[in-house]
């Protein structure tokens, strides 16, 4: 910060304006546009135009400018005015497939890294939730599409089957409007004592996303215009992530009725849109989205639907400089799973989630302020989440306890059958508000410094029940029914018992431009960012800058710090109850009684020292502009430290030794006979884990083919990970009588890599208003290796004392022979190049309806290879499906 300071007194620097004036006209009817929106894309400064389609924007500088023309249902374009040019007309297209250029693909022009996916691209993939179009991005694939579990993501990494997958997905960043969507009040999790929290759903599909990121399947795309991808390094604006920021963007404005229906293997999809203009200063949209997507469509056992609305109003006033923005939304979503009837146990799951958010974006152009703009960002967020789970258990007759102090309590005894029924109600509700004030400078030898500060304020807190249990009156989890038996066990537990969390940042950026002779150009971002994540305190330096060197070649490089708060589910857990029977189990004689005890022992269980995670983000690119073709290269370094990990804790203490007393028919009793020592692994989340991903990727544009009507595009991505951990791994003594319980081992290190490329063909006749698109997908590697040691660190004693073991004695197999385990190691190799070709071929008809038809795997490419135990499997890339959408506006 007193670098930029410092720069600034040195510069020198000076106010310059320069006032652009202009009109905007739709360019098929000539008729005027008003409500269209002007960006200056260098200062942020913007303007609207009015009902005659004239606008007004003052510009802090005299160098050559870039202006944004953006409305709802048109194409946005982009005007670059010299210095002699004061006045423009713009003509705008409606963004429909009788466009001369249609983008399908993420390759708009970049100022750093990021990628951006237009509305076209995003109606390419026949989208039925967001997750469908950022599977076109680099380093992804299109997987079996089954909207019957929850659907995260992670860029530039590839490690989908490792642990650090979640806390990456966690730290993925989703922005709509610049509102932040967040996850971090979810709790909806049977039993967090258990580690990092028990999933929710069936055995094959998980339903909740505790912990894991936003769930994509929630966010529809009917009415979003842009999808900005930031795999690299995010604005100082941007916090609460570690992995990759998504910006939304939805417009608002006149537009018809649009209406469309899809349908893709089991899944239906409905939409209805519309845009109302009341006058030249106030206008309205609306939409509603419904969805039913069953896993098989020969049944509805698993079954999730999902209805989102959204009412949006905007105004500014007629001198153009109050732009605000009101949005209200709803949802209601089910993942509904029916009883099997080939399942013995019943299960019947049902997970819901109704709620609403507001939010309110504010834009203000001060005239009597020393800023150039003021922004303000309030949003609100409620939901009621409720997932329920039902199953049949035929056991052996056990006992249970639900006592919540420490000591020998009388057991429950439960029957050897019985209908279980486990609950959670979490209600969780986040806030979110920002101040933003934006002030371009320059200076005389034309320095462009366009500032930003901020700051920001996030609440999140759960108000739901919590986690209850019910079974006929009994108490379903966890029962013990053998003599010595004893379990982690588990209790209900109320989240309102959980505190409100906050998180205060403050940001400052200097976004500096300056343009030197032979068409060199210089783009510096510089920012930091202060946190204050519920009492953890972090400094954030960030900065992105390209050069451009000529008109051929620009090179790009990057850094940068950000952190992530943990979840609501990860820091209050509750306490830790170990159950433990006493005796030799439960005590019956036919007729007369059933009799059981069992001693509760209670460790402290919230994770109240957890601290966020934190990554540290390099890249460095080349992109380059030959007569054909655009090429851009990225590397990337990035590591994840202090992420989150289970980590089992000894816990060791001494209990009363309880004796029983059995006297024929008469009811047993018991009698405390001294103590004894007993020691047991308890459970906490800890900052242990640690990741490092790198890679190389690269976008290829083509010039179009103006003889065949053809685009062709292609990405490639290389990506290595490395996952190792703090965590300590306890292996219990084989010998029952030696003086050593639990050798002690690190965490076994993950290590994966993974290629692929993709190309686009983009067949387009604008006259006829027809795209035919062909998709390929190749995954030429994807290989891990998981090295289990052998040899230990340390050991525990009989009192769950760590003792630290030499190196020469570490691999002493007649001393610690009982403790060291068999090595091993997990791997697994592509035996073949994975291959899938997706094709869409869509259609606009000038009565306002257009056609749409999408199949994945069309070639119906069916590759085997065999796993590690031998056997031929079929490989886990995109089967054969297809799908259609038919729309029309009026």
């Amino acid at each position: 910060m007193r670098l930029i300071l410092l720069f600034f007194l040195i510069s020198t620097a000076v106010f310059s304006q320069r006032v652009i004036t202009g009109k905007v006209i739709d360019k098929e009817t000539s008729t005027t546009l008003s409500g269209v929106f002007i960006r200056d894309t260098k200062s942020d400064n913007w303007s609207i135009s009015d009902k005659e389609g004239k606008f007004i924007i003052t510009i802090p500088y005299f160098e050559d400018i870039e202006l944004n023309f953006s409305l709802l249902g048109k194409m946005e374009t982009n005007i670059i005015l010299k210095n002699d040019q004061n006045y423009i007309t713009v003509s705008l297209e409606d963004n429909t497939l009788r466009l001369k250029e249609v983008v399908v693909t993420a390759n708009k022009e970049r100022k750093y890294s990021e990628l951006t996916l237009g509305t076209n691209a995003i109606n390419n993939v026949q989208a039925f939730s967001l997750d469908d179009v950022l599977q076109q991005l680099p380093g992804q694939s299109t997987t079996k599409f089954n909207l019957n579990e929850f659907k995260n993501i992670v860029f530039r990494t590839a490690s989908e089957s490792s642990l650090s997958y979640a806390t990456k997905a966690f730290g993925t960043s989703f922005v709509m409007d610049d509102i932040p969507i967040s996850n971090n009040e979810n709790m909806q999790a049977f039993n967090p004592n258990s580690g990092l929290g028990d999933s929710f759903g069936t055995k094959t599909n998980t339903f909740t996303n505790t912990n894991k990121g936003v769930d994509l399947r929630e966010i529809s795309t009917n009415n979003i215009e842009e999808i900005k991808v930031i795999q690299g390094i995010a604005s100082a604006k941007y916090g609460d992530m570690t992995s990759g920021l998504v910006l939304i963007t939805t417009k608002v404005g006149n537009s018809p009725y649009r209406v469309s229906a899809s349908i893709r293997d089991a899944t239906s999809q409905l939409n209805l849109t519309k845009g109302v203009k009341f006058n030249s200063n106030n206008s309205m949209n609306f939409g509603i989205n419904y969805l039913d997507a069953k896993a098989d469509p020969r049944d509805n056992i698993l079954n999730f639907k999902r209805v989102n609305g959204n009412i949006s109003w905007q105004y500014k006033n007629n001198d153009a400089t109050v732009k605000n923005t009101v949005n209200t939304s709803f949802r209601m979503n089910l993942d509904d799973a029916k009883s099997d009837p080939d399942d013995l146990t019943a299960v019947v799951v049902k997970n819901e989630k109704q709620g609403f958010s507001i939010s309110n974006n504010l834009m203000w152009k001060p005239k009597n302020l020393w800023v150039d703009g003021i922004n303000v960002n309030a949003s609100l967020s409620y939901d009621r989440q409720f997932s329920r789970r039902e199953r049949w258990l035929n056991t052996y007759t056990s006992a249970a306890t639900d006592s919540r102090e420490e000591g020998i309590h009388e057991a429950i005894i439960v029957p050897s059958q019985y209908t279980s029924i486990s609950t959670v109600e979490g209600i969780p509700i986040a806030t979110f508000v920002t101040l933003e004030t934006t002030k371009t400078l320059t200076n005389k030898s034309h320095w462009i410094h366009s500032l930003v500060f901020g700051i920001s304020n996030r609440m999140s807190s759960n108000k739901g029940e919590g986690r209850k249990n019910a079974a006929t009156g009994l108490f379903n989890l966890y029962t013990l029914g053998t003599e010595g038996s004893g379990k982690l066990a588990y209790r209900d537990y109320d989240f309102g018992l959980t505190k409100t969390e906050y998180q205060t940042s403050a940001y400052l950026e200097d976004r500096i431009f300056k343009k030197f002779e032979n068409d060199r150009l210089l783009n510096v971002d510089l920012g930091v960012r202060f946190d204050n994540q519920m009492g953890s305190i972090s400094l954030q330096p960030r900065i992105n800058s390209s050069y451009t060197l000529n008109k051929i070649v620009r090179l790009r490089a990057g850094g940068g710090i950000s952190s992530k708060a943990p979840s609501l589910n990860q820091l209050y857990t509750g306490d830790r109850y170990f159950d433990k029977l006493v005796g030799s189990g439960i005590y019956t004689y036919p007729g007369i009684y059933q009799k059981a005890w069992i001693q509760t022992i209670i460790t402290p269980g919230d994770n109240l020292n957890l601290k966020p995670s934190k990554s540290y983000r390099t890249e460095v690119g080349l992109d380059i502009k030959l007569p054909f073709a655009s090429v851009n290269f990225t590397g990337y370094f990035n590591k994840l430290f202090d992420g989150f990990s289970g980590q089992q804790v000894p816990v060791y203490k001494i209990i009363p030794k309880a004796q029983v007393i059995v006297t024929g028919t008469e009811i047993p009793t018991y009698e405390i006979s001294g103590t004894e020592k007993f020691y047991y692994m308890s459970n906490a989340i800890t900052n242990n884990s640690t990741s490092e991903d790198k890679g190389l990727e690269t976008t290829i544009n083509f010039k179009k083919i103006k003889a065949l009507n053809l685009d062709i595009s292609m990405n490639a991505s290389y990506t290595s990970t490395k996952d190792f951990s703090d965590v300590k791994e306890y292996y219990p003594s084989s010998s029952l009588l030696s003086p050593e319980l639990y050798g002690v081992y690190d965490k076994k290190n993950y290590w994966m890599d993974n290629f692929t490329t993709s190309f686009n063909f983009n067949y387009h006749i604008p006259a006829v208003g027809l795209l035919v698109s062909v998709r390929s997908e190749h995954i030429l590697l994807r290989n891990s290796k998981s090295p289990t040691g052998n040899f230990l660190n340390g050991y525990l004693d009989t009192e769950l004392v760590y003792h630290e073991i030499s190196t020469e004695d570490r691999t002493n197999i007649q001393k610690y022979g009982h403790l060291i385990r068999d090595p091993g190691q997990t791997q697994s190799k592509l035996q073949n190049v994975l291959h899938n070709f997706h094709l869409r071929v869509s259609k606009d008809f000038l009565n306002g309806f257009s056609v749409s038809l999408y199949s994945t795997n069309f070639l119906n490419l069916k590759p085997y290879y065999y796993d590690t135990s031998g056997l031929k499997v079929l490989s886990n890339i995109a089967p054969l499906t297809f799908g259609a959408s038919l729309n029309y506006q009026f």
